[in-house]
Formats: C-alpha cells, structure tokens, sequence
C-alpha cells in the first residue's frame, strides 16, 4: 500500500518506507509550478493526479486507488480516468466519504457560492458522480448527501472506518457531575445549541458546569469572529462564575488523562459522519450523550451503550442529561464495559478487513469501462452521427498572412494524421496575407475558400458546412495546437455516446506566458461566464450543425460562447482535457481585446435571453454567484477568490449638468467617448 501526502516541505516527492513494508510518498502541492494556473483546492488535486501518474509510469498500475471526498482531492484523479487517460484509464477509484464542504459549509452558515468555495464544493459532488464505488461510514452520511448529490444508482457501502484500541495508561476515577463537552466549537458540531441549553438550565438552577474541551478558533461567518470570541462575549457572566470551563485544545496522547475522570461526555453535532470523538470516549469506557443528528446514532444503543437525544425534541437534551447524572456507578460502569465491547466488535481492523477487502476485490475483478461520461449535470440530447475517421479543422482568416503558416504547421504536427484543413478567407484586403493564401492553396491537404467579409461567426459556419469529416475543429489563424490535442480529444469524443465536444487547458504567448486552467462547462458556472476555450473546440460535427452554429448577434468575441450555452441545453456536453494543449496568442489589437464592457454587457444579456428556458432551470445558483462574486465578465478563474469592485456614478447635481453639457457638444462628447474607452 503507498500513501501520498501533501507536503510542501519536500521540494519535489520524498518515498518513505514504514516498518509494516508499506510506503508514504510525500509531494509538493506545486512541483508541476501550477499556482497561477489553480487556487489551493484545484491545485492540491491537479498536483495529487500528476504525482500518481508518475508513480504509475515508472511502476505500472495499482490494483485500486483510494481517497477522500474531502476538498475533491480526486478530482482531477478521475478527470484523467474518465478522459482514458493511459496510466490511470484502467484503475478503479474507490471515494471513502468523510466531510464533504458542500454538506458542512452550509452548516457552519459559510457563503458557499463565493469563490473558491463553490468550485470546491462543485469538485466534491462531481468526485462522487466520477467514482467507481462510495464507502461510507454511516448510512448517516449518505442520507445526508443525497438532497445535494443523488447517489440512488451510485455503487455504495456502508464500511465503517478502523480504530485500534489504545493500551489504558490512566486509572479511570470518575468524578461524579463532571460533564464534558469534547470537541471544537463549531455550529455544525452543535455548539450554538449546546450552550443555550446548559444557559437556560443554569437560569433555572442547574448547579453542575460545562468543561469544553477542544479548539475555539473556528470562524463563524455570519459575524467574522471566532467561536471562542463569540462565546466569550456572550457567555461572559458563565465564565466569570465558573459554570463554563473552556480547556482549548489537546493533543492527542493527552486525550485519556484529560478525559478519564468525565462522568459523562456529550457529542451534541447537527451534521456529522463518524465521529471519531464518540469511539474514543467509548473505548475509554466513558458514557456518551449524543445527539441523533449524525453517524454516531448508528454507533450507539441507546440505554446500553451510551444514550442518544433528539435536538427537535423540546426538553429532550435536558432531560437525557438528568438522566444520565442519576446513574448509579454500578450502570455506569456496565455502560462503559458495553460501550468498549462496541467499539471492539465494530471497528476493530480485523473487523473491518473482513468487510473491506472482499468489496475492494470485487471492484478489481469488475472493473469496466463506459460509454457514458459521468456528467454532474446532463440534458436530454438527440444521439448523432460519427463514425469516420476524418477530422476537418476550419480555420477563419482575415488578413493574417503573419501567422498562418505557423497555425497550418502546428495542425500539420498533428500525431491524429486523418487531417483535412479548411482555411476559410472572410474577404481579406492586405496584399501581403492575399500573396500568402496563395502559398496555401498549393499545399498538400489545405483547401482555401474565398468569401465576401461578413465577420467571425458566419466565417465559421460557413466553414462547417464545407467540412467533409465527422469530426470538427475550428482553429483561429493566429492560435496553435499541440501535436498530441486532436488525438485525446477524438479518443474522448469516440468513446462516450453523451460527449459533443472536447477542449483543454490553454497556454498564452505572444504577449504574455501565462496558463489559463479552463473547466468542464458545466451550468450553473458555465452560465455566468465562459470556462473553456470555445475558439479551439474540437466536435462532433453533427452536434454542432444541429445546435452549436454562431450567433452573428454577439459577434463581438462571445459568439462561441453563446455556441457553447446553445450546445449545453440541447444535451450536448462536453470536457476538458486537463493538459495545456492549447496555444492561444495574446495580440493587443485581437478583437477579443477590444472588447468593451458595453459589448459584454448586451452579450451576456442576449445569451441570457436567448436560452431563458435553460437559464431558468439555475436561477437560484446563478443568481447566488452573481451576487457572491459580481458579474461574470469580470472573472475568470473560480478557484481563486475574487473581489469585484464596482463604484457607483458620480449622481450630484454639478456632474449631471456637466454630462448634460458634454452630450451636446460633438467635439467634447467624442474627446469624452474616447476617454471613457
């Protein structure tokens, strides 16, 4: 078994070996040099895939591989998978849930539609529509996640996680009416309630405290203060009187010294998994009071090994405390024994291993592979023809005798070698690119149309029409591809019957170096701005002559975004390869720089308008983005945080008269106009 753990410690990877012959692999989380290109989230599961697959190239395959919802750290893991990537196409992957944020963000009352907390939470639920099978815990947690991510035909287990036993190095000495609550304050670990039950029994005379033990540092969004800040503030008259004891942290070697004496141990979660905090106050043969609002009701019975209340119950914690203060030592001491016997036959590894190795077995032996990429969002479609093997690449020309021969070139490297090249001449005018299409017409596999100027989006349509193979890709004259991009998009378009069309990560030059990490459109992202680079698709040419013809009427640089939305409500998804394998230049005077926010704005209001039906569908999501992150022309990266700032007009009395005036003069409404652009 390898274990990888992100480490920013070591400079590249580290293997170390441990005393059972497995292994730890310990990675940078930017040996790929990624940072600009990912925010911490993305770039922690982009670095873990590329450290797999390079264990995998110098070793060869694992039998399964393993990991966590958490963070979506087998994001991009499964995106390799899915997009049959070599190393990893064959081998199955296993998602032990654990916390998702989506689920526990919403809980401690974190604005999840912000930056990057909503790509995140996105990547989460997409790693449990990716995995070849979801080991849970708790029947608890899936329940839980099902409102948020629907895993009825999902291949799923309930295996609970392992726990060895601890050798007891303390003598066990209960002091009676100790009770304590073990465990951060946090609002989704019930905290908020907790306190106002022991405050309301405090008012009417309770006379026995509250020891917390555990951090206090957590964050509580809604008021930008700590836990501990907050409870300070507001249990102020509690602390001072001694009835509330706040502890902090421990570590965890001094957890049995500073819980042995507890006669009781209260776990009071809203929303958990598998608390870790119940099995060890358990196998410490301590009696736990825990709310059901979590996996730890299936790790109790209640009465016998430990006692259980209901926080929609009114008075019902009050009165499961009262009661379990009552017990005699004799029932505590049998409700201790029980609750060690519990933890011992239900998560012992022996036990566990029994349980989980046949499963991960049967995964190996039946593994298989798809025709239907696993979309988190997916609309009904027409099914459309390709089966051929001819891939036309239409290439839109306006006076770009610069650069054309160096875009013809790089289509020309292509290692996919069924290439025809359309070069489509939207009525240039320069003499020099004009002497250069005549270069081009001589040129083995290169076919020029010529056709009056009628802008980008005609261009391109006009250049589907004219394409002889199944397969479609359009290619600025001024762009260019990496060898290898046309053959992994067509080996995704090929296999799955539900994908229409494949792009990548780009890479800029010219004008500037830097990586754009484009994204798998997918709504309700996709809606607010685009995530892919929609100038260099690669199709299946049915689909897009069916739903994906440009629009003349944003033919201002979106009109391949508008293409994209069109595609998507008519079912016809497509993905990204995650590789920088294409090559975008960066001109100052390239249309989509001369866009202006006047442009952008009518843009995405016809887009938005064009597709209402569709757009409806997300409504709620999409205005929660817009809202969270500001409008969605003025970003482009959701794994990044973004702060859009917008400052109001300038309203008073002096500046209106002024616009006014200027508005009626020619000369200082041009020199305005002007300065405004």
């Amino acid at each position: 078994m390898t274990t990888f753990i992100p480490d920013d410690s070591v400079s590249d990877y580290k293997v170390y070996n441990t005393p059972e012959g497995n292994r730890l692999i310990k990675f940078n989380t930017n040996r790929t040099k990624t940072t600009e290109a990912f925010g911490f989230a993305a770039r922690l599961s982009y670095e873990f895939a590329n450290i797999v697959q390079h264990i995998i190239k110098m070793e060869g395959r694992p039998d399964i591989i393993e990991a966590q919802d958490y963070l979506g750290i087998a994001w991009y893991l499964l995106q390799f998978k899915h997009l049959l990537y070599e190393e990893v196409k064959d081998v199955p992957v296993v998602i032990t849930l654990h916390s998702p944020a989506f689920l526990y963000l919403e809980y401690n009352r974190v604005p999840t539609y912000r930056f990057p907390d909503f790509h995140t939470c996105e990547m989460e639920k997409e790693t449990l529509v990716m995995a070849d099978w979801l080991i849970a815990p708790t029947q608890y947690m899936v329940d839980a996640i099902q409102p948020y991510v629907d895993l009825t035909a999902k291949n799923k287990t309930v295996i609970r996680n392992p726990y060895i036993t601890p050798t007891h190095k303390v003598a066990h000495t209960i002091k009676r009416n100790k009770i304590v609550y073990y465990g951060k304050l946090s609002a989704q670990k019930g905290s908020f309630e907790l306190l106002s039950y022991f405050k309301k029994m405090w008012d009417t005379g309770f006379k026995h405290s509250l020891h917390v033990i555990g951090g206090t540092d957590i964050v509580f969004h809604p008021e930008q203060l700590t836990m501990g800040q907050i409870v300070s503030k507001q249990y102020e008259q509690y602390l001072k009187n001694g009835q509330l004891l706040l502890h902090g942290k421990i570590k965890p070697e001094f957890i049995e010294q500073e819980l042995h004496s507890a006669h009781v141990i209260i776990v009071p979660s809203i929303v958990d998994n598998l608390p870790y905090v119940v099995i060890e106050a358990m196998a410490l043969g301590k009696v736990v009071l825990a709310s059901v609002q979590g996996g730890q009701r299936e790790m109790i019975e209640h009465g016998v090994s430990g006692f259980l209340f209901d926080h929609t119950i009114e008075g019902d914690f009050e009165e499961k405390l009262k009661l379990v203060i009552s017990l005699t030592d004799e029932q505590i001491a049998a409700i201790g024994k029980a609750a060690k016997a519990q933890v011992a036959a239900m998560y012992d590894p022996a036990v566990i291993k029994e349980q989980k190795l046949p499963l991960l077995n049967d995964i190996i032996k039946n593994k298989k592979t798809s025709t239907t990429y696993p979309f988190l969002y997916q609309n009904q479609f027409k099914p459309v023809a390709g089966n051929g093997n001819l891939l036309s690449v239409v290439i839109p020309y306006y006076n770009m005798g610069k650069y054309i021969k160096e875009c013809v070139q790089s289509v020309k490297s292509s290692t996919w070698r069924n290439i025809e090249i359309l070069i489509i001449n939207d009525g240039s005018t320069e003499a020099e690119s004009l002497d250069v299409l005549k270069e081009m017409e001589k040129t083995a596999g290169v076919t020029v149309f010529h056709k009056p100027n009628e802008g980008l989006a005609f261009t391109r349509n006009y250049g589907a029409g004219k394409a002889n193979g199944d397969w479609l890709a359009f290619l600025d004259a001024d762009d260019l591809v990496t060898p290898e991009y046309y053959e992994k998009a067509l080996r995704v378009l090929k296999q799955y019957d539900n994908v229409f069309f494949a792009g990548s990560f780009v890479q800029y030059f010219e004008d500037t170096n830097r990586k754009w990490a484009t994204f798998t459109p997918q709504p309700p992202y996709a809606l607010v701005h685009n995530p892919v680079n929609s100038s260099g698709l690669v199709y299946k040419k049915a689909a897009f002559l069916a739903a994906g013809l440009n629009d003349k009427t944003v033919d201002y640089g979106l009109e391949d975004y508008e293409s994209v939305i069109h595609l998507l409500s008519e079912g016809y998804n497509g993905v990204v390869l995650p590789e920088f394998l294409f090559r975008y230049r960066v001109r100052g005077d390239s249309m989509i720089r001369k866009i202006t926010r006047e442009k952008l704005l009518y843009s995405y209001k016809y887009i938005a308008e064009k597709h209402s039906s569709y757009y409806s569908t997300f409504a709620t999501q999409i205005n929660n983005l817009l809202n969270a992150n500001g409008p969605g022309f003025l970003f482009d990266n959701p794994t990044f945080a973004v702060n859009v700032v917008t400052n109001a007009e300038n309203n008073s009395w002096l500046y209106r008269k002024a616009k006014a005036f200027v508005k009626r003069n020619k000369t200082l409404k041009k020199i305005a106009l002007r300065l405004k652009k």
